[in-house]
């Protein structure tokens, strides 16, 4: 059987799980944690009629299920599904609200909040009213987390969908993504001069960041603030003045060459996103 032939269009794939009976096998084969043969897969989904069970079992196998030596087990796919299901996604739509976060702004001292709404985070500051921050979350990383543990969540969220994007891999669809140094976009009202776009090849996913939050985890510019007596695993974005400020300037139109300096280190981004690094 060639690629061709294993291929499922998206209306196939998403219509095979269109059934309580199967989201219940793919939940119940996630919750063992093994292989389960067909006798303790039946039992544990709890299914009077073998016949129907089968049936919908069989729908399964080979995408979202798979059998291995007599037992059935969950793919990649399978996993996904599960995933899809925990995230709330698809299921679930958070109620809106705002939590204040224990980062201070860098400009006046105020506490920064995050408002959470539509499934979208927004850090701001309410005393200066300017935003820090605006990125997609899903409503199932709310569960089971106290209201403490949700500021360090949405950063390491945000930093960890950008460092993604930034090596070439949309969260969304798992395409390729490209980026480049921009001084306007379609996508976003940039308050910065200069930033950078992501976009994805091949879902149009996009992101935006200051040229500060793409250097952030350059080796180098972590082991700086290391030695400054600064961890960035353990710091907060948006505490740091360097990155809130976004001090960049253009030093070259063409090519497009932009400068941001730090107390004691000049980095320097060209239009491919190359980065050099300076200590003074």
């Amino acid at each position: 059987m060639d690629a061709d032939e294993r291929d499922l269009s998206p209306d196939e794939a998403f219509s095979l799980l269109g059934n309580d009976t199967r989201i219940r096998i793919i939940q119940t084969l996630w919750e063992a944690d093994e292989p389960l043969s067909f006798s303790e897969l039946h039992n544990r989904v709890g299914m009077r009629d073998s016949g129907q069970f089968n049936y919908h079992l069989n729908q399964l196998v080979g995408l979202f299920v798979r059998q291995k030596n007599g037992k059935y087990e969950l793919p990649f796919a399978g996993f996904r599904v599960i995933g899809a299901i925990l995230s709330g996604t698809y299921t679930q739509r958070a109620e809106s609200t705002t939590y204040e976060l224990d980062s201070l702004c860098v400009k006046c001292e105020t506490r920064l909040e995050a408002e959470y709404d539509e499934e979208v985070v927004s850090v701001c500051c309410p005393a200066c009213d300017e935003q820090r921050s605006e990125f997609g979350f899903p409503p199932g990383a709310f569960e089971d987390r106290e209201v403490t543990e949700l500021p360090r969540t949405f950063e390491r969220w945000l930093r960890n969908v950008f460092s993604m994007m930034a090596d070439g891999v949309c969260l969304n669809c798992s395409g390729r993504t490209t980026k480049s140094l921009v001084t306007e976009s379609k996508y976003f009202e940039q308050e910065a001069e200069v930033g950078v776009e992501f976009v994805c090849e091949r879902c149009n996913d996009h992101g935006f960041g200051s040229i500060g939050s793409y250097i952030l985890q350059h080796p180098a510019v972590v082991a700086f603030h290391y030695e400054h007596g600064v961890n960035l695993r353990q710091q907060s974005a948006w505490e740091l003045e360097w990155l809130i400020e976004n001090e960049s300037r253009i030093i070259s139109d063409d090519p497009l060459l932009v400068e941001l300096d730090g107390d004691e280190l000049t980095v320097t981004v060209d239009d491919t996103l190359n980065i050099e690094i300076n200590e003074l």
